[in-house]
């Protein structure tokens, strides 16, 4: 038989999760045995459901589980609100307690469902309502802050609600079918804005359009609410639950990878230039972390050798060349090599009187050495080593120290040493960072250094 009824008093604020409370002084009006075997029996169910669906994302399709909808795959408290009318469900933010509360409401759907959502789904028994979601729905703003001096302006409000209509269908679902769902409403929203990269001077329209894409969330502490109207005790046994599981996971997954699908479509490349903008942050947030150690640096480029040498076919990291190791050794796609020098991204390459730096000077030095090595071994070089085509003079690369350090005048004496060795490139860890950012953004257009959180951009076809 069912527990005991309880009375409580549940809280809802803002963002947060529901609280629940016990009134234990309160009296306690007895459930009917038909409504306690209402709240029984849909809780029952809803328990079968939720483990079926935990059991399903753990196993059968545990590798597509990031595509299942947030409240099955992290699930936190669950309430389940019955009444006469129907049944409204409410997923809450993941917590550690993971409870499933099933009560008995005096009211009808018209109320349960905007307290329960918090002012965001609402019913109405007719078509002939009167919307109030312009004035209690939730409210999202779009601002824009000047990062200069942090002011901050509105560029528009909105109210965010959903009307619903409990218009009864001519034919309801038949068991074991999931019974008829009015709508179910999941806190995962986005905002697309289109823009343009507009040029000084140049008319509106013939520069590059893009979408932003960014999921956006309100500020209410559930992840989804589902109102069940025309309830029939007889649709809710928990042996049909699994079956209600496995049918709702591969729509939502179908659908994600579906919306996926279309936006990888309207900009191919937009996958890939996420994903290279992470690494260049990662690059330059290493750099700004001042590394000590030049290990850190050439481990990360080891892992990533594009950013050094965006054409390579073949990179060789270590490459002994008499006494002392190359850092790497790269071969292109038409056979040229690069050597490659790291130095410190900390070390300076001129001293205040002007004159290059001890490591400068040292760096250039061991790279005249690998090149006399290669003069003297060449054969040897190219047989042992595998570095077929190689001469005795190849592409050489110095990388040192940071451009902010670097005066005008410094960057001309550079010129002047590489033309003292026309084959040997000086360029610091920054220039690194910005000729590939170049080489990504030739291929697969500009990169946004400035996106906050999980924002996706994509570029619209030309017109």
């Amino acid at each position: 038989m069912p527990e005991e009824t309880k009375k409580g008093r549940i809280t809802f604020a803002p963002g947060l999760p529901m609280q629940f409370s016990e009134d234990a002084e309160e009296p306690v009006e007895p459930l009917t045995e038909y409504q306690q075997t209402v709240v029984h029996q849909v809780g029952s169910t809803i328990k079968a459901y939720t483990k079926a669906a935990d059991e399903l994302l753990q196993g059968k399709y545990v590798a597509i589980r990031d595509f299942a909808p947030l409240h099955l795959r992290e699930r936190g408290n669950i309430l389940v609100a019955c009444c006469e009318e129907g049944i409204v469900v409410r997923y809450d933010q993941k917590t550690e307690d993971k409870k499933i509360r099933t009560g008995w409401f005096p009211d009808g759907l018209s109320k349960i469902a905007p307290m329960i959502s918090q002012s965001v789904v609402y019913c109405h028994p007719s078509k002939d309502f009167i919307s109030t979601i312009s004035t209690t729905g939730t409210e999202l703003r779009l601002s824009t802050v000047n990062s200069s001096t942090g002011d901050s302006r509105d560029i528009f409000t909105v109210k965010i609600g959903f009307d619903a209509v409990l218009n009864r269908p001519d034919q309801l679902p038949v068991p074991p079918s999931k019974p008829f769902c009015l709508l179910s409403v999941q806190n995962s929203l986005e905002l697309h804005l289109i823009g343009e990269f507009a040029q000084e001077g140049v008319n509106p329209g013939s520069g590059q359009q893009f979408m932003t894409r960014t999921p956006i969330r309100l500020p209410v502490g559930w992840e989804c609410i589902e109102v069940f109207p025309f309830f029939n005790l007889a649709d809710w046994k928990p042996e049909y639950a699994p079956i209600w599981a496995e049918n709702d996971l591969l729509a939502s997954i179908v659908m994600r990878q579906f919306r996926e699908t279309e936006f990888h479509t309207l900009d191919p490349n937009a996958v890939a230039r996420k994903r290279l903008s992470k690494l260049i942050k990662a690059y330059k947030d290493l750099l700004d972390s001042n590394p000590e150690r030049e290990e850190s640096l050439q481990s990360f480029l080891k892992e990533h050798p594009s950013l050094l040498c965006p054409t390579h076919t073949h990179v060789w990291p270590k490459l002994p060349l008499g006494a002392r190791a190359t850092d790497f050794v790269f071969r292109d796609a038409i056979g040229d090599y690069l050597l490659v020098e790291l130095e410190k991204s900390t070390l300076p390459l001129f001293l205040k009187d002007g004159h290059a730096s001890r490591e400068l000077n040292h760096a250039r030095g061991q790279i005249s050495d690998w090149k006399r090595y290669l003069e003297d071994n060449l054969s040897t070089v190219q047989r042992e080593l595998g570095l077929v085509g190689i001469s005795t003079n190849p592409q050489s690369l110095v990388v040192i120290g940071r451009s902010q350090f670097l005066s005008d005048e410094n960057r001309r004496k550079l010129v002047t040493l590489e033309n003292e060795s026309p084959r040997t490139k000086i360029v610091t860890y920054d220039d690194v960072l910005e000729n590939a950012k170049a080489v990504i953004q030739n291929l697969l257009g500009p990169l946004w250094d400035d996106v906050i959180g999980n924002t996706e951009i994509y570029y619209l076809p030309k017109q």
